[in-house]
């Protein structure tokens, strides 16, 4: 059965690159499908990708176009004669599965099907694609049947690349070399580091957490730390000008008070909003020390290469919406975008979110769909410089409706680069959430693990 574009295309663009024949191309104001290359998908995925990403359900069963699996399968074999199906590829026509449970068109579309479809074998005619029609009203009830065994929960999974140890157990060696040598060193230059500026306390506090550095502290120290540092540094830079003989002589006094008018000038400046506005000083911005931009410069590299986030979660645009659809960050999810990446210094931090809604229906076989979204099946694969995640729904009773839902996609592949080099991961899968630490292989070269 080819597969048509309805007139409801809004022209987004999103099914031509998914067609694996290129039989999507762009007319006027709205994408076509060439039925001489569609085969339906056959061969490379058990839905239709067109129908799984379209936003708005307009790639539906062409009712005049008719056609067989095994028409489907013949086509792709002369479009792709450098790939081998065998005889175990990729079809939603396999055990009669649209047959038993795919829901229904309406009886108008069935019969126009019947009378474009009269020259069709008769084999083929029961094999309506779920991707057909999405009614506005439920359809004809479907013959009742047992309800199919939900899946069992996954095993543990184990993949080329992954560490012996478990994934707390990494998280656990990770923090402890983080908080040998570092957090006691940031504790004890405290006084020094409160004259950074704002934002770069705020990722100390971040990197090095409580009590080591709490960032109200470490200001009031260096306020106090600068009425003694000041004075210093003007009488090294007397000393310098006008000899050694300044420390033993009264005119050190001057240098001493200049150095306590800077510093007490600087609190006020420093404070100002508190001081001048009345502004309580838990919502003040307290800006840098004269020395705390440069002393930040120097520090940037380091605050860079720990805990900075290298990609966040996506912001949806707000485009089409229907309520026959899903918020926008779960249509991330089903795509595989919905993920961050932190580098940690000594490994990176994957965190990604597989989907959690079940598609909503308003056809015959909604009712026997799970109540919550089945969990994902899940490869890793660490390749030139990039992890490579792979997200497979297995139950077959979502799978079966995937092609009908506006971008639904039933499996996503997500390939995320990494600019250090990596030694080794550990994952954990909770509450459809996959965490993958990828330990840098810098961080294994110092023997810090084993």
């Amino acid at each position: 059965m080819a597969t048509m574009i309805t007139s409801e295309c809004i022209n987004c663009g999103a099914c031509e690159p998914e067609c694996p024949n290129e039989a999507i191309t762009q007319k006027d104001d709205l994408y076509v499908i060439d039925p001489v290359l569609c085969t339906e998908c056959v061969g490379f995925h058990d839905y239709e990708a067109c129908a799984a990403v379209c936003p708005v359900d307009c790639c539906v069963t062409d009712p005049n176009n008719v056609e067989s699996e095994t028409v489907l399968i013949e086509r792709a074999r002369v479009l792709h004669t450098d790939v081998d199906f065998g005889n175990e590829f990729e079809s939603r026509f396999r055990s009669g599965e649209d047959a038993v449970e795919a829901p229904q068109a309406p009886a108008a579309v069935v019969a126009e099907a019947a009378n474009g479809a009269a020259e069709a074998t008769p084999a083929a005619a029961p094999a309506a694609p779920v991707a057909a029609v999405i009614p506005a009203v439920a359809a004809s009830p479907a013959p009742v049947e047992e309800p199919e065994e939900a899946p069992q929960p996954l095993e543990p999974k184990v993949f080329p690349g992954q560490l012996s140890m478990g994934f707390d157990e990494l998280v656990q060696r990770i923090q402890t070399s983080e908080s040998s040598l570092l957090r006691v060193t940031v504790l004890l230059l405290q006084p020094l580091l409160g004259a950074l500026p704002a934002a770069s306390r705020e990722e100390l506090a971040e990197l090095a957490g409580r009590p080591y550095f709490v960032g109200g502290a470490a200001t009031a120290l260096n306020m106090i730390l600068n009425m003694v540092l000041y004075p210093i540094v003007l009488i090294a830079a007397g000393i310098a000008t006008e000899g050694l003989d300044l420390a033993f002589d009264k005119g050190v006094n001057l240098y001493i008070l200049a150095g306590f008018v800077i510093a007490l000038a600087e609190v006020l400046y420093r404070l100002r909003q508190s001081i001048f506005r009345a502004v309580p000083v838990e919502q003040v911005t307290v800006s840098a020390a004269l020395y705390g931009v440069p002393l930040a410069l120097l520090l940037r590299p380091w605050l860079a290469h720990r805990g900075k986030l290298l990609r966040r979660f996506p912001v949806p645009v707000e485009g089409f919406y229907d309520a026959r659809f899903v918020e926008k960050l779960e249509r991330e999810r089903r795509y595989g975008h919905a993920y961050t990446v932190e580098d940690l210094g000594k490994a990176y931090h994957l965190r990604l979110e597989f989907p959690t809604q079940v598609p909503r229906l308003d056809i015959a076989m909604a009712p026997r769909l799970p109540e919550r979204m089945p969990d994902y099946d899940y490869d890793l694969l660490l390749k030139e410089g990039q992890l490579i995640v792979r997200g497979k729904l297995l139950d077959s009773r979502v799978r079966k409706v995937s092609s009908s839902i506006g971008a639904f996609p039933p499996e996503f592949t997500t390939v995320i680069p990494l600019h250090d080099r990596v030694y080794g991961f550990a994952h954990h899968l909770g509450s459809k959430v996959l965490d993958v630490l990828l330990l840098k292989e810098s961080a294994a070269r110092l023997g810090w693990i084993t």
